[in-house]
């Protein structure tokens, strides 16, 4: 079979104010307003014919999140966000340049370097070239699964999308992807709540004139006793003596979950290794039982300086007390292959930085795992939002047998609210395991502190109905109205 791409569409998803302000982990200097700031949703439709002549849609979606995409100082949000819209139009010329193709895989190979190319000429980073490239690899994926009347997991169980892993990591040699699938997609998955510099963890760090009020729960204590949550990530600063003072304290409100899971997050903070290295010893130290229940640390480092190989005695030494994975340094497709050549034992999963780039790295780590190696994926992505990109990353967590992920966008947003009615209902009609009505509201259905995905396992990406782009506004309007040149 082969497949015509017919047309692209770009749009835009406005969403409202954070319920709840977030920082990374540095909050001095940093407004309210841009840490209530509001997640907008690019989005792409897609029109695909096969050679049968039938024609189906296939979506992708993500948030245009500068703030994590692109951290060069002194470029404002207004101008990261026309950049970035800027590629995103690039890569659909790209993509539309060539719009026959035999297979997903084959299509994203002939398009991903040129679009990467682009955002390099363009003075982009390589993490946000990948979104763009991702964006579009998505959409198609999903359309061909639902012209072949199957989930994306089927599709790659019976080797229908020509994923081949030994083309982006030759090593790999003959292994078959479907091997390394589960036996059946899992029926649910465990949320890992985001603890965020700025999140309140009991009543005492809320008093009632700032808190919300909307009826769900706003510090961390209350999610653990209403949601069940047991997987924590906590964000750490950079600043080892304030952070060791908080961790103490978010481990007094932690140790009363059962069994509880934690990763840090550093989001590129530690600009010396060295004090890295220090506040870990110290941590292990000061907190044996807190130490003793984080699963690994993520992306200590700038970027810039996360695959230098003069770090490698340091993070090997640090990787002895826990393991070190890079998530903003995985801008290439070789990121994690050289990240782990100098002692960095694992890699996130985000839809917005690749699926094949994903389940590529997936391959990588089956093959140095069938050589004794402890490394592995985690699945990443605070405001993956419903329902296109919440849906879609859940579906690639089930492929990479993941059992948790970091999934907190139903903390930051107010459920469904910001989907048209007509998106609501056919969420809620499809996907009845995944949500729940509360007042007039549907959210996440986070119970014993996991969400049940079960309903995702239809023909496509994760997705069942065209999204309502009515409900929309056109990109370029969009980015034009909001985010206009000086």
């Amino acid at each position: 079979m082969s497949y015509r791409i017919e047309s692209i569409e770009l749009y835009v998803r406005d969403t409202k104010p954070n319920r709840m302000a977030f920082s990374l982990g540095k909050t001095i200097g940093t407004k309210e307003a841009e840490l209530r700031s509001t997640s907008p949703l690019a989005h792409v439709r897609l029109v695909l014919k096969n050679s049968a002549g039938d024609t189906t849609f296939g979506c992708a979606a993500d948030r245009l999140s500068v703030r994590w995409l692109d951290k060069r100082p002194g470029r404002d949000r207004d101008l990261k966000r026309r950049e970035l819209v800027r590629l995103i139009e690039t890569a659909r010329e790209i993509v539309l340049a060539k719009p026959e193709f035999d297979s997903p895989f084959a299509k994203w190979q002939s398009f991903h370097s040129q679009v990467m190319q682009a955002g390099r000429k363009q003075g982009q980073e390589d993490l946000t070239s990948s979104f763009a490239s991702a964006l579009f690899e998505r959409a198609i994926i999903d359309a061909v699964c639902r012209l072949e009347g199957l989930p994306v997991f089927d599709m790659l169980a019976k080797d229908r999308l020509g994923f081949r892993p030994a083309e982006v990591h030759p090593e790999i040699g003959k292994l078959k992807f479907p091997t390394t699938l589960p036996f059946n997609p899992a029926r649910s998955i465990s949320v890992r709540h985001t603890v965020g510099g700025s999140d309140p963890l009991t009543r005492e760090d809320l008093p009632d004139e700032k808190r919300v009020n909307d009826g769900l729960p706003e510090t961390l204590d209350e999610y653990i006793k209403a949601d069940g949550v047991r997987h924590f990530k906590i964000k750490i600063s950079g600043n080892p003596k304030a952070d060791l003072e908080r961790l103490n304290r978010i481990w007094r409100v932690i140790v009363q979950a059962e069994q509880p899971v934690i990763t840090l997050d550093a989001n590129e903070a530690y600009t010396d290794l060295g004090k890295f290295a220090e506040f870990v010893e110290a941590l292990e130290r000061d907190n044996i039982g807190l130490f003793q229940h984080i699963e690994y640390i993520e992306q200590p480092l700038p970027r810039g300086l996360t695959l230098d190989p003069k770090s490698e005695k340091i993070i090997r030494r640090v990787a002895e007390r826990k393991a070190v994975i890079i998530d903003e340094a995985d801008g290439t497709l070789n990121s994690f292959k050289r990240a782990h050549a100098i002692g960095y034992q694992g890699t996130s999963h985000k839809n917005c930085k690749g699926f094949f780039k994903s389940l590529s790295n997936h391959a990588l780590i089956v093959h140095y795992g069938l050589k004794g190696e402890n490394v592995f994926l985690s699945g990443e992505d605070l405001q993956n939002l419903p329902i296109v990109p919440l849906h879609q990353d859940f579906a690639t967590c089930v492929i990479l047998g993941l059992t948790h992920c970091e999934r907190n966008g139903h903390h930051y947003n107010f459920g469904l609210s910001m989907l048209s009615e007509k998106d609501k209902a056919n969420a809620v009609r499809h996907h009845p395991d995944m949500y729940v009505r509360r007042g007039k509201e549907w959210f996440l259905n986070v119970r014993d502190g996991a969400v049940s995905i079960a309903s995702l396992q239809r023909p496509g990406f994760g997705v069942v109905d065209e999204p309502d782009w009515a409900s929309m506004t056109d990109m370029r309007k969009w980015v034009d109205r909001r985010h206009p040149g000086k």
